[in-house]
């Protein structure tokens, strides 16, 4: 039911989005296409960045969920360290996608974060899976899922 729930309010989110593009002035249309996503991506960059700074890095409290509190120390400082490459490559992606937008005449640039997170998942995983051969992972689908169906780990 949990599941449900968060695939309605991300559809609702989608809807409510594109009604605000629908009804906005023509001179507003590329503005409200790029600076939603622009705002989001910075959202989660700050979430990943603020949790550096305050207890546990959050990817070490997914991974620690993730192997229900079997998690070995050896993880904890490539997961705050993975937390951080995390944290400016969305920075990175939100910079780029304003830079792309206003110099370039690019209004589509917010849709290269989409293409370029699970770049980074992937690329991530399969390094994860050499680097750390000794320890079983999840693939970056299946930690999708557990995310969805158990929600983000708190502090």
């Amino acid at each position: 039911m949990r599941l449900v729930s968060r695939i309605l309010v991300v559809i609702a989110l989608g809807w409510g989005f594109a009604k605000i593009i629908e009804l906005s002035p023509p001179e507003w249309k590329a503005l409200a296409t790029w600076l939603p996503p622009v705002l989001i991506i910075l959202l989660v960059a700050s979430a990943f960045g603020r949790s550096l700074f305050r207890g546990e890095a959050l990817i070490t409290r997914i991974a620690r969920a993730n192997h229900d509190g079997d998690f070995p120390d050896e993880m904890v400082g490539y997961t705050r360290s993975l937390t951080a490459v995390w944290a400016w490559f969305l920075l990175g992606c939100a910079v780029l996608t304003m830079l792309l937008v206003q110099y370039a005449h690019f209004p589509q640039a917010a849709s290269l974060t989409p293409v370029l997170v699970p770049c980074l998942m992937i690329g991530e995983y399969f390094f994860r899976k050499r680097r750390f051969s000794h320890y079983t992972h999840r693939n970056p689908l299946s930690l999708m899922l557990f995310m969805l169906l158990h929600g983000m780990p708190r502090d």
